[in-house]
């Protein structure tokens, strides 16, 4: 079998879903966790930990495999991290108890955070510019194919086969990426850099993205525009069993209108970031974001202090508009990061990744001990992370620019 052209649409594809192994990760259990506490007999926060405890392995590997891929290459190190993200959704589906569970939720991130940073980074390698955000703007659109039907797939599998089984699937889909890797990708990194995994340059390599204000602007939009996100895969399940009666295989049909949102807005980056350019399509995603949570908390804080009768789509809704502010949120956000460091791309690439999950798994928790019987603290830390997205954008990435 040839391997795929550098250039191709076929290997953007193929990246698509070498990144998607996070949200596979994430989005496949989803329907499950209410479940999960009845069974593990624990309570929602600890089984919300399997989420965060996934989170904080992506945030802290994301250091390692950006430097390592700079200095051995990006296919070796993915085709690692494929490996493991096998081994540990076995290691999944054989917990006997929710503490086995989490922990080896931390080691499955440690494997599947090799596609989230090794996908960006090879779409760097091979693309400049407005392309390369073209590029990432694809890559998240068919990213958003596994957030749309893992939770219907999950609700099924659940309902059917008991909550092992969606773990056995993503070992089996595992296995599946990782010979697609092994026979399509070549490698994308020309530049390999010797002293990229040398303890030193490569925390010189983070102090220098750490001082350089767009960088700065950049991941903090990507990091808010996530944890807003994440608020809604953590909380979601919970919220819209207790308060909206939806139930397992329901909640992926709700699930999946979300995600129909995220991939409007990567559809909008892919036709619009050439027109317009990664700042201004950056800065209506941030404001999608602000909008979408602003309006969900005011339309839950509403009929709570009205005491109108609750209806699924006011948390839904709103939500839609929220994740198309991420799908063109963090394309643009992680071009923009990215562009001005070809010479050390896994590093930026990881640092960002970092922020984003560190973050993320942070809200999570929280989240996870503010639920309640009312979809308040959902909306409300979602309408505050939006706000936060659209801040960074203007006191931060827009001002830098008008500075420059």
């Amino acid at each position: 079998m040839r391997p795929l052209a550098r250039d191709s649409t076929a290997l953007i594809v193929l990246l698509g879903f070498v990144t998607a192994l996070g949200p596979l990760s994430t989005d496949m259990y989803l329907a499950s966790l209410p479940g999960l506490a009845a069974i593990f007999r624990t309570d929602a926060a600890s089984v919300q930990l399997t989420l965060s405890a996934f989170l904080a392995g992506f945030a802290v590997t994301q250091l390692i495999y950006g430097p390592v891929s700079d200095r051995f290459g990006r296919r070796p190190a993915l085709l690692f991290g494929i490996g493991l993200f096998t081994v540990a959704s076995v290691g999944c589906a054989l917990s006997d108890s929710i503490e086995a569970l989490i922990a080896w939720r931390f080691v499955q991130a440690l494997g599947a955070c090799s596609g989230v940073v090794l996908g960006r980074a090879m779409a760097r390698d091979l693309f400049e510019g407005a392309a390369a955000a073209r590029a990432l703007s694809m890559m998240a659109m068919v990213l958003g194919i596994t957030p749309s039907v893992a939770p219907i797939i999950g609700g099924y599998l659940y309902s059917w086969l008991g909550w092992q089984s969606n773990f056995l699937v993503m070992a089996g889909l595992g296995l599946l990426l990782g010979g697609c890797v092994l026979l399509l990708l070549t490698e994308s990194n020309t530049r390999l850099n010797p002293a990229a995994t040398r303890i030193g340059p490569m925390l010189r390599n983070f102090a220098t993205l750490a001082r350089h204000p767009r960088y700065r602007g950049y991941v903090l939009c990507v990091a808010f525009s996530y944890a807003g996100l994440f608020c809604f895969i953590s909380g979601s399940a919970f919220t819209l069993e207790r308060v909206f009666q939806i139930g397992p295989l329901d909640y992926g049909y709700c699930f999946a209108l979300v995600v129909v949102g995220y991939v409007g807005g990567g559809f909008l980056g892919t036709r619009l970031t050439h027109r317009l350019g990664v700042r201004r399509m950056l800065g209506t995603g941030a404001a999608f974001c602000a909008g979408g949570g602003v309006a969900m908390a005011g339309l839950q804080i509403w009929m709570w202090a009205a005491g109108q009768s609750w209806h699924w789509i006011s948390l839904v809704a709103p939500m839609m508009l929220f994740s198309a502010g991420v799908g063109l949120t963090m394309p643009q956000g992680q071009a923009g990061a990215l562009q001005p460091f070809p010479h050390m791309a896994g590093s930026a690439a990881s640092l960002m990744g970092f922020v984003q999950m560190t973050v993320g798994a942070a809200i999570g928790i929280l989240v996870g001990h503010a639920l309640n019987e009312t979809a308040l603290p959902l909306s409300c830390s979602i309408a505050a992370m939006g706000l936060l997205t659209l801040l960074s954008f203007l006191l931060i990435v827009n001002r830098g620019a008008d500075a420059a």
